[in-house]
C-alpha cells in the first residue's frame, strides 16, 4: 500500500493526540484513545483500511491487557505500538502477527519516552514553587499544562513521522528480502505474544477461587466451542453467585449524610465541578519523579481556592503551597480526595483550627489506600473485561466495537468519579471510608477476577497460536503428526495454556516483563524458523 506524507502527518498527530488527556481526561485518554483498540481504528481509517486497522489493533490490544501504569511506571506504550504495529501491517500488507511482531519494540521505545518525559518535567517543579511564591498563580496552567504538552507534542511527532516516513519508505524493500521462512517464522512469533498479555493479566487475577475459573473458561471455549463473550456473561453471572452479596454490603450507600456545614458557601456546585474537571483533564500533564500529580492537584483546587481565600492574599498563598506539594492516587479516587480537601479549607477559612499539617496527613494517608481500591477496579477491572468483550468484537470486523469501548468506558469511570467528588465534599468522605472498608468492593474484586480468569482461558484459545508442525511421512503418507495425533487427541489448545501459564509463572517470580516478551519472541523466531510450529 502506497501512503502519501499527509496521512503520515496525520498518522503522528493522531499519536501526539492520543497522549495529551484533554478532552478524555489523563486515565480517559490511556484508557481508551491511546489503546491499540482504538487507535487501529483511526489508523485504518487515515490509511483507508478501517475494518482491517480495528482488527490489527483489536489483535494488538491482547498483548497489553496486563499492562497497569502505578506509581509512575510504565512497562510499555500500548499508544506507540498500536499506531505504529498497525501503520507498517497496513503499509506493507503483513498479517495480524507479524504485525504483533513489530509493535512490541515500538512500545519499548515508547516507554523509554515516557520516562524522559517524566524525568525531564522534574526541571519544571522549581518555575512553578517561585511563581507560588511570588503569587503569579495564573502562571501555573502554563507550567502544568501548556508547555510540557507543546514540549511533549513536538518531540512525539517528529520521532513518529521520522519513523513512519523512513519505515514506510523502506518496509517493501524489508519485507521482500525477508519473505519466505523468515516472514513465515515473525507470523509465527507474534501467533505466541498473546500469551505474554494475558500472562500478565493472570499476575493481578489469578488468586483464590478465581484460579478454578481460568481452567473452566478455557475447557469452555476448547470443548463447548463458546466465544468470549459468551464465556463473559455464562461466567459473569456464575461469579456473582458464587460471592454472593447481601444487604448489609450495600449499606454505606444509605444515608449519605451532609457534614460539611459550610457546603456551598464560598463556592458554587459549577466551581467545584469545574475544578474536577481540571484535575481529569491535566492532574498527569507534568507528571513527573519529584511531585507526581502534586502540581496537577494544585493547578484544579487553585480556581476553588481563589473563591474560598477571596481578598485574603496570605491564607491563599498558604493554600497553594500546601496542595502543590507530593501526591499520586488513582484519578477517580483523586477528585473524592479533593472534595475532601476543598470541605477543610471553607472550615479552616470559617475559623477552624485546621493546621497545614492535616491537609498534609489526610493527602497522604488516603492516596495509597485509595490507589490500591482504585487502580484495582479501574485498571485491572474495568479497563481489561471491556477490552477483551470489545477486541472480540473488532477482531470479527465490527469497527463500531472501538467507538462503543469509548464511551462505555468513559461513562462508567466519570459517572463514578463525580459521584465520588460530590460525596467527599458533602461529608467530609467519610461515607467513602465506609464504603472501602464495608468488603463491598473487595467482592467485587473478587467478581472481576473470577470473570477475569474465565475470560482469559478463553483467550487463551482464542488468540494464543501455538501449533506444533512435527509430521512423519512415509511414502507420501502421513503415518504420525505431534499437533493432531498426540496433542489435540488429549486436550485442544494444551501448548497455548502451557505458555501462558509458563508466562504467568516467570511473572511471578519477578521476571521483568521485558525478558519474559523478548523470550517468547526468540522461542517462536527459533522454532518458526526451524518449521518445527505454525
Amino acid at each position: 500500500m502506497g501512503v502519501s506524507t499527509l496521512q503520515i502527518c496525520l498518522i503522528a498527530l493522531w499519536y501526539c493526540f492520543a497522549n495529551i488527556s484533554w478532552p478524555f481526561g489523563s486515565m480517559g485518554q490511556w484508557a481508551t484513545i491511546n489503546r491499540p483498540l482504538v487507535s487501529g481504528l483511526v489508523v485504518g481509517l487515515i490509511l483507508g483500511d478501517p475494518v482491517q486497522g480495528a482488527i490489527i489493533g483489536a489483535t494488538i490490544n491482547i498483548i497489553y491487557l496486563g499492562i497497569i501504569s502505578a506509581g509512575g511506571s510504565l512497562p510499555s506504550d500500548s499508544g506507540m505500538a498500536g499506531v505504529m504495529g498497525t501503520a507498517f501491517a497496513l503499509i506493507g500488507g503483513l498479517d495480524t502477527n507479524t504485525a504483533l511482531a513489530l509493535a512490541i519494540p515500538m512500545g519499548l521505545l515508547g516507554s523509554v519516552i515516557e520516562v524522559l518525559t517524566m524525568t525531564g518535567q522534574c526541571f519544571l517543579i522549581p518555575l512553578a514553587d517561585k511563581m507560588i511564591d511570588q503569587g503569579k498563580y495564573r502562571a501555573i496552567p502554563w507550567i502544568n499544562v501548556y508547555i510540557p504538552y507543546i514540549i511533549k507534542t513536538i518531540i512525539r511527532f517528529v520521532l513518529s513521522f521520522v519513523i513512519l516516513y523512513v519505515g514506510s519508505t523502506a518496509l517493501d524493500s524489508v519485507t521482500a528480502a525477508l519473505s519466505g521462512r523468515v516472514l513465515d517464522a515473525l507470523s509465527v512469533m507474534g501467533g505466541l505474544l498473546p500469551a505474554v498479555g494475558v500472562g500478565l493479566m493472570l499476575l493481578t487475577i489469578f488468586k483464590g477461587k478465581a484460579r478454578f475459573f481460568l481452567f473452566l473458561g478455557f475447557l469452555a471455549t476448547s470443548y463447548l466451542g463458546l466465544n468470549t463473550i459468551a464465556v463473559s456473561l455464562v461466567f459473569g453471572i456464575v461469579a456473582i453467585l458464587v460471592v454472593g452479596f447481601n444487604s448489609e454490603d450495600f449499606a454505606s450507600f444509605r444515608n449519605v449524610e451532609e457534614t460539611n456545614e459550610m457546603a456551598w458557601r464560598y463556592i458554587k456546585k459549577k466551581d467545584l465541578t469545574h475544578a474536577w474537571l481540571r484535575w481529569n483533564w491535566f492532574c498527569e500533564s507534568c507528571y513527573n519523579y519529584e511531585r507526581m500529580q502534586g502540581l496537577g492537584f494544585c493547578n484544579a483546587m487553585i480556581p476553588l481556592l481563589r473563591k474560598i481565600y477571596k481578598g485574603d492574599e496570605e491564607g491563599m498563598m498558604a493554600a497553594v503551597k500546601r496542595h502543590a506539594m507530593f501526591f499520586n492516587t488513582d484519578h477517580s479516587f483523586g477528585g473524592m480526595i479533593m472534595g475532601i480537601c476543598t470541605s477543610m479549607e471553607e472550615q479552616k477559612k470559617s475559623g477552624a483550627d485546621i493546621p497545614d499539617e492535616a491537609f498534609v496527613s489526610l493527602k497522604s494517608g488516603l492516596m495509597g489506600p485509595c490507589a490500591g481500591v482504585g487502580d484495582t477496579l479501574s485498571q485491572v477491572v474495568l479497563i481489561p473485561i471491556l477490552s477483551v468483550i470489545f477486541i472480540n468484537l473488532a477482531i470479527q470486523g465490527a469497527v463500531w466495537a472501538p467507538v462503543a469501548y469509548t464511551v462505555i468506558f468513559m461513562l462508567i469511570f466519570y459517572g463514578v468519579s463525580y459521584w465520588m467528588l460530590n460525596l467527599g465534599y458533602k461529608s467530609g468522605g467519610e461515607t467513602v471510608l465506609k464504603l472501602m472498608e464495608s468488603g463491598l468492593l473487595d467482592k467485587v474484586i473478587e467478581v472481576a477476577n473470577i470473570l477475569g480468569c474465565a475470560v482469559m482461558g478463553a483467550l487463551v484459545c482464542n488468540y494464543v497460536s501455538f501449533n506444533w508442525n512435527v509430521v512423519l511421512v512415509q511414502e507420501g503418507v502421513e503415518v504420525f503428526n505431534l499437533q493432531t495425533g498426540v496433542f489435540d487427541a488429549i486436550l485442544p489448545n494444551a501448548m497455548p495454556l502451557l505458555l501462558t501459564v509458563g508466562v504467568y509463572a516467570l511473572c511471578k517470580k519477578g521476571v521483568k516483563s521485558a525478558y519474559i516478551t523478548f523470550g517468547v519472541m526468540a522461542l517462536g523466531f527459533v522454532l518458526g524458523l526451524l518449521g518445527l510450529i505454525a
